[in-house]
């Protein structure tokens, strides 16, 4: 793997963590170390783990034992950055009629790698898509008036 890759790599992954401890103090007021790795889908010991690099990193506090985590104002930051670019990535998907669960999931994903300038694109896009009468047909599967032949034959 280059090196590269990897830094890519644990960008993602310190973006994963940080933007599911703002989602647990949403829903619950608070994150723990159990919901975290469930969230996450990894072992308690390495959500613990990684929890002791982003306080080194001033992203988070968490004293071991305690079971609580907060963000830090920069790991908050960073977390809405991430979140705000989910939804609207996932509400782009969802409008051109990609199914909740797949759009979520592909949402997820892009979030990591998307560019604020396609970013700002996608968002100028979802303002036109959500004004035009056609976006509702192709969110329904069906192929917009505009790209539907129009006979030709003369009567």
């Amino acid at each position: 793997m280059s090196l590269t890759a990897m830094m890519k790599r644990k960008l993602f992954r310190e973006e994963e963590y940080l933007e599911a401890i703002l989602i647990l103090e949403e829903r619950r007021g608070k994150a723990r170390i159990k919901e975290l790795s469930e969230m996450l889908g990894v072992k308690p010991p390495s959500v613990v783990e990684y929890l002791e690099k982003l306080v080194k990193k001033g992203l988070v506090d968490y004293v071991k034992g305690r079971g609580e985590i907060k963000l830090t104002e920069e790991g908050r930051k960073i977390a809405e950055q991430v979140y705000r670019k989910h939804v609207l990535l996932r509400r782009f998907l969802e409008l051109i009629g990609v199914p909740k669960e797949i759009a979520e999931e592909d949402a997820c994903k892009i979030e990591h790698v998307v560019s604020q300038i396609t970013l700002d694109r996608i968002i100028a896009l979802i303002e036109f898509l959500e004004t035009c009468p056609l976006t509702r047909e192709l969110r329904e599967g069906k192929t917009p008036r505009c790209r539907q032949k129009v006979s030709t034959s003369k009567q």
